[in-house]
């Protein structure tokens, strides 16, 4: 069987490893001229690796880590130590590290050594946190029609515990306050982490998520008989009577024949090539519904290191939400005589909420989060800036605001050859490198039942 698939992002190129393992002949067309999507990294022209954000890999992230030892990539990445780390101004840090305990026993006993919170936040947090613990996927469903903060306060959580401590995990995932993002993601992953001793351990890229996993990827694709085509935007569907695929469109007008056709574009692009026809169906029009969230990654080369962190932290009260020095964390890119490297750090910075972000001068950003490393480093006062980037995305991972939960679409449509895939389509991890790795599962399991082969 033939199948185009439109988008390559992890969804798209996790599909195509599932399908050509089977033995199916896979086009997979992309409309940029770099792979991965929302996990991109390009060379610019001083040869820096210029990332679209800061990607890790967690240890609850199984299907994702499934196709990395499929496609040989399985050592890219090396695992850190199991701590949440808050950077906290004049360069202090303080520390949630899970004790050495069975879950949910090792998460317990972490919180109450945790230094940043009062002893009744940690009493509320093990109190109020119990149902997410305890739940299953019919309960986080059922939580979906509030946010988060609403649910947090409802369970008699501390206010402080939010702030200091929530706020900065909601931004990581969704790009959205707690005050915004549905209880229903937060508590999932809740109960996925606080269950899983495993699960919450973060890993880095070693080089970068370009080269160490969409690369073996792509090498893996091809290797299987499947062909990639970049600069090659779809335009259109041409439908049969039935509704059905006659055959796809670009936007050079080249006509593409397949037996099967998979959008693993992102779903803001999605609504822009449904034909008016499919409008008819529910399914289709609850796309919707759907709006993407802001996001900018901001990446400062320094002359010196800033910080000895070889991990992942996190900052409260901050431009930037989650950040890494990545010339620590990623041992084979970053390093002295790569692009403009010298030896020094290498910020790689989540910046988020970002909605006011996306129409202010790349300068003036900046400056911004320059203020703010000058606080939360010290070491970064005496440091020279050598170069910075800004990288925007104005629609990113979908809001994960309630009630939208109801509207994530199955991968197999009404339409007999078209399905979907993507972190926004239904399947138990939302929107992450995981939940796109465990939809391009589905979506090839789901084609194939329904087709056949």
């Amino acid at each position: 069987m033939k199948i185009a698939i439109f988008g390559a992002g992890v969804a798209g190129l996790s599909a195509a490893i599932e399908l050509a393992d089977r033995g199916h002949t896979i086009e997979i067309y992309e409309k940029r001229k770099i792979l991965g999507g929302k996990v991109s990294v390009w060379k610019d022209s001083d040869g820096d690796s210029i990332e679209s954000g800061l990607h890790i890999v967690f240890g609850g992230y199984e299907q994702l880590q499934q196709y990395l030892k499929r496609v040989g990539a399985e050592d890219n990445y090396q695992w850190k130590e199991h701590a949440l780390i808050y950077a906290e101004p004049d360069g202090k840090q303080s520390f949630f590290k899970k004790a050495k305990l069975p879950s949910p026993w090792a998460e317990i006993v972490g919180g109450l050594q945790t230094d940043f919170l009062t002893m009744w936040d940690k009493i509320s947090l093990i109190r109020g946190l119990f149902p997410a613990l305890a739940g299953n996927e019919e309960y986080f469903r059922s939580q979906d029609h509030m946010t988060y903060s609403e649910w947090h306060r409802l369970r008699g959580a501390s206010e402080h515990s939010l702030q200091k401590l929530w706020r900065a995990i909601a931004l990581a995932m969704n790009f959205i306050e707690p005050n915004v993002i549905s209880a229903r993601p937060m508590i999932t992953i809740f109960k996925y982490f606080g269950t899983n001793y495993a699960a919450t351990k973060f890993a880095f890229f070693r080089k970068n998520p370009g080269d160490s996993m969409i690369e073996p990827m792509r090498q893996y694709i091809q290797s299987k008989g499947g062909r990639i085509f970049v600069d090659a935007k779809l335009n259109r569907f041409e439908l049969n009577s039935d509704e059905s695929i006659k055959h796809a469109v670009l936007h050079d007008g080249h006509t593409i024949e397949a037996d099967a056709y998979i959008s693993a574009l992102p779903v803001h692009n999605l609504k822009k090539i449904v034909p008016v026809q499919w409008l008819t169906h529910k399914y289709f029009r609850n796309l919707h519904e759907f709006v993407g969230s802001p996001v900018a990654n901001c990446q400062l080369w320094f002359d010196r290191k800033i910080t000895d962190t070889d991990n992942l932290m996190f900052s409260q009260g901050t431009i930037f939400a989650t950040f890494a020095d990545v010339s620590i964390t990623c041992p084979e890119d970053f390093q002295n005589t790569m692009g403009t490297a010298n030896g020094g750090s290498v910020m790689s910075l989540v910046l988020a909420p970002a909605h006011q972000l996306m129409n202010m001068p790349q300068e003036v950003i900046t400056e911004l989060v320059m203020k703010e490393i000058h606080e939360r480093f010290p070491k970064s006062r005496q440091a020279t800036l050598l170069k910075s980037t800004i990288v925007k995305i104005p629609q990113s991972v979908y809001k994960a605001v309630p009630d939208v939960d109801q509207f994530r679409p199955d991968q197999i449509s009404p339409v007999k050859n078209f399905f979907l895939a993507g972190d926004y389509t239904y399947q138990r991890y939302l929107a992450s490198m995981e939940g796109a790795a465990l939809s391009g599962k589905l979506v090839a399991e789901k084609l194939l039942s329904r087709l056949g082969g």
